[in-house]
């Protein structure tokens, strides 16, 4: 007689309970993506890198190179003309020192909020990251006077060098040392300080290092330095080409097998669409639908559940942890210690959906066929994972290009990013591989394309259910920039999934985009 009250009242708590949970990670959602929307793209710093590099190659056309290389540098940086690169760089540094200005100014508001609220250990890691930006807009700065004068402008340069040395003022860094020496350079008469060789070698690299150092023998009169010169810009150049090539194909080689993988598609849809995996005729041997025994409260329930837990371990237990060990993961400079604090936040973060799943659908046991479905044989998945990668190659770039001139440079970024760059260790880039590589794509496939997508499909037809689970899957990464480029790989993935029938084929999907990306990072910022 008891039992049913005892259960409706079991019920409503779980009900009530459930609302909150939402709520809450409704609210995280919508705060999280404002804040990326108001913080600038961190990206915007691989155009530099793009840039510089194409800078350095085109040394190779002023340096008697053969036709062969020409034609390759002209098939990486374009047809235009010598003084359109520099303008073209010089607009580029401009956009990218507005952006991280805007950088600053949005860190000076996190420290008057953390003055405010007494946050001693924000302050101490936000003094740290605004030191490490204004070092930045420092170097960016240094590097457009040189763009300036390499286009004409010789004042404009001298203003934008002395506009760096007043605001450094009395505490001058190295950025502001070099920005004398500079300014000294051009000056009319030329004013030359003592040590600017060394100073100019320890602060700029590249093209900019060179053309400095050109300046400062002629200056010296030192003219037999310049051969020397020459030869080294020599081999900086072909490395740069080097880079380019890794970097370029990636997107160019995958964009094109990409076109001719559609090309193929259209051509079966239209001559032999019984066969095309756009076909849902009833015909087709391979399965399409799941049976899902659950309802929409339980797949809501799962993902609700895991996403608290997600948003409790990043947000509160992992940074109460480093707090009592000392831990300032935002502020370590050391890349193998930024890895692991990637790496491992990560697995600890995810890890939870594994029992959540466990658990919920424990009622359900044995579940019906093809669920989290994982088969090694027959290999088609690897079919099926490449084909896919290449598929959405060309949609995730135009997409991409989209929201980009959409979002205008805002929209947050990746934080993985300086490591990838910066670091010159292969042990740090290593652990961030297995992060972005062999993690993410099994516990994010497994939970988004192995429950949620299937889920859907009880009560969407398989398009939409695809739609959704890939739009979740933008929205779980709470980064409005990723968003639409996200949500289209997240359709290709579930596509590829739902034709499959194997998670192993959008693992393997998940895990070469991660990995490409990668690969193109390396390169960009290799020393």
């Amino acid at each position: 007689m008891d039992s049913q009250p005892v259960n409706e009242k079991t019920w409503n708590a779980k009900s009530i309970l459930l609302s909150i949970l939402s709520l809450f990670s409704i609210l995280f959602i919508v705060f999280s993506l404002q804040a990326s929307w108001n913080k600038p793209q961190e990206q915007t710093k691989l155009d530099l890198l793009q840039t510089d590099l194409i800078l350095q190659a085109t040394q190779t056309s002023e340096s008697n190179a053969d036709k062969s290389v020409e034609e390759l540098l002209q098939a990486l940086v374009g047809d235009g003309q010598s003084q359109e690169i520099y303008l073209q760089a010089l607009n580029s540094y401009r956009e990218v020192l507005k952006t991280n200005k805007s950088s600053l100014a949005y860190i000076d508001r996190l420290s008057t909020d953390s003055e405010t609220s007494n946050s001693q250990n924000d302050l101490q890691i936000l003094s740290k990251l605004k030191q490490k930006k204004q070092s930045n807009i420092g170097e960016i700065t240094t590097r457009t006077g040189l763009l300036q004068v390499r286009t004409g402008d010789i004042q404009g340069a001298i203003a934008t060098w002395q506009e760096l040395i007043t605001s450094e003022d009395s505490s001058i860094t190295t950025n502001g040392l070099t920005a004398q020496i500079l300014t000294g350079l051009w000056s009319e008469p030329t004013m030359l300080f003592p040590n600017a060789e060394p100073q100019i070698r320890r602060t700029l690299d590249g093209w900019y290092r060179q053309f400095a150092l050109k300046k400062l023998y002629q200056a010296q009169q030192r003219s037999e330095k310049i051969p020397e010169l020459a030869a080294q810009s020599q081999i900086e150049a072909n490395s740069a080409i080097n880079r380019l090539v890794i970097v370029n194909s990636i997107p160019l080689l995958g964009g094109s097998i990409g076109i001719l993988v559609w090309l193929g598609l259209l051509i079966q849809w239209i001559f032999f669409r019984g066969s095309s995996p756009f076909s849902t005729n009833d015909t087709d041997p391979q399965p399409i639908k799941w049976q899902v025994p659950w309802g929409l409260a339980l797949t809501w329930e799962v993902m609700v559940l895991w996403f608290t837990t997600f948003c409790l371990i990043t947000q509160f237990v992992l940074p109460l942890i480093f707090e009592l060990l000392g831990i300032q993961p935002r502020a370590n400079e050391d890349f193998t210690v930024q890895s692991l604090l990637v790496l491992i936040p990560y697995v600890v973060s995810v890890m939870p959906m594994l029992p959540i799943l466990q658990i919920s659908l424990a009622p359900y046991q044995p579940l019906p066929d093809r669920w989290f479905h994982f088969k090694f044989l027959p290999p088609s998945w690897l079919v099926w994972g490449f084909g896919g990668y290449f598929a959405a190659v060309p949609l995730v770039l135009i997409v991409s290009v989209i929201s980009q001139k959409f979002l205008q440079g805002q929209g947050g970024g990746n934080p993985l990013l300086p490591i990838l760059v910066d670091s010159q260790n292969n042990l740090p880039k290593f652990l961030l591989w297995t992060t972005l590589a062999i993690a993410a794509p099994f516990f994010e496939e497994y939970l988004f394309r192995g429950f949620l997508l299937p889920s859907l499909t009880k009560f969407l037809p398989a398009w939409g259910a695809i739609a959704i689970s890939g739009f979740v899957f933008a929205i779980a990464h709470l980064n409005v920039a990723d968003i639409i480029p996200l949500t289209t790989l997240g359709i290709v993935l579930g596509f590829i999934y739902w034709r499959s029938q194997n998670l192993l084929a959008s693992m393997l999907l998940h895990c070469l985009w991660n990995s490409g990306s990668f690969l193109a990072l390396i390169a960009l910022g290799g020393k």
